[in-house]
């Protein structure tokens, strides 16, 4: 299922913010902050640009709110298997086992966001922070990376044996994630290598198949469950 990027808008105000906070993300993720003007935002929102200055204040509080609406996204996305381990963890039935499932799930669930429009959408904007952090990038990364990745580690060092505050944890749940959100960042070169203009719901079942696989494999080979 799809989540919604940025809340719905029953009334006229709040379809005004939503068109700028949507032709913002979009502009930002083209140019950038510094070089996306206010113009350009408003213009593609089909707003005046006092707009801008009335709904969120400045350019840079409205690159908060893009960033904010990018973590209500993520949070919205990962609601249901955050609340399972927290749940899990403080009942003490967070094992090894189980753990190894709901890495899967994690995983998954990113996986079947992929090609959806907000994580289309998204893209430029967290691939701008990742590579160059804009000094508002603590709203993004204190409130939703952080959590979420301190949840992978969480859960990969439970399947493991190991322990998630570890360096070696920490990075291990790095580059699983990864495995993933390479199929968002550079598909224009998996596309090409399969030779075909766009990944299809037969390759997103097998990219499924082999994140399980590949689970299995590191989980059995650090931490091998006893029959």
């Amino acid at each position: 299922m799809s989540h919604q990027l940025f809340q719905s808008a029953p009334n006229k105000g709040e379809q005004a913010q939503r068109r700028l906070l949507l032709a913002a993300l979009e502009k930002f993720g083209d140019k950038g902050f510094e070089n996306a003007s206010v113009r350009e935002i408003a213009d593609e929102a089909g707003q005046n640009v006092a707009a801008i200055s009335y709904y969120f204040g400045n350019k840079e509080s409205l690159y908060v709110a893009v960033l904010s609406g990018i973590g209500d996204y993520l949070d919205k996305v990962y609601a249901g298997v955050t609340h399972e381990v927290v749940t899990l963890e403080k009942e003490g039935g967070l094992t090894a086992e189980v753990s190894r499932e709901l890495l899967k799930r994690v995983l998954k669930t990113l996986l079947n966001e992929l090609g959806s429009d907000p994580l289309s959408r998204i893209r430029n904007v967290m691939i701008r922070e990742q590579s160059s952090p804009s000094p508002n990038f603590d709203v993004l990364y204190q409130r939703t990376l952080l959590p979420l990745h301190r949840l992978l580690a969480l859960l990969v060092g439970t399947a493991t044996g190991s322990d998630p505050k570890s360096t070696a944890t920490i990075l291990r749940s790095h580059a699983i994630f990864g495995q993933v959100i390479v199929f968002q960042i550079a598909r224009s070169t998996i596309q090409r290598r399969l030779g075909v203009e766009k990944l299809k719901p037969a390759h997103f079942a097998e990219i499924a198949t082999l994140i399980d696989q590949h689970i299995e494999c590191i989980c059995n080979g650090l931490n091998p469950i006893q029959p």
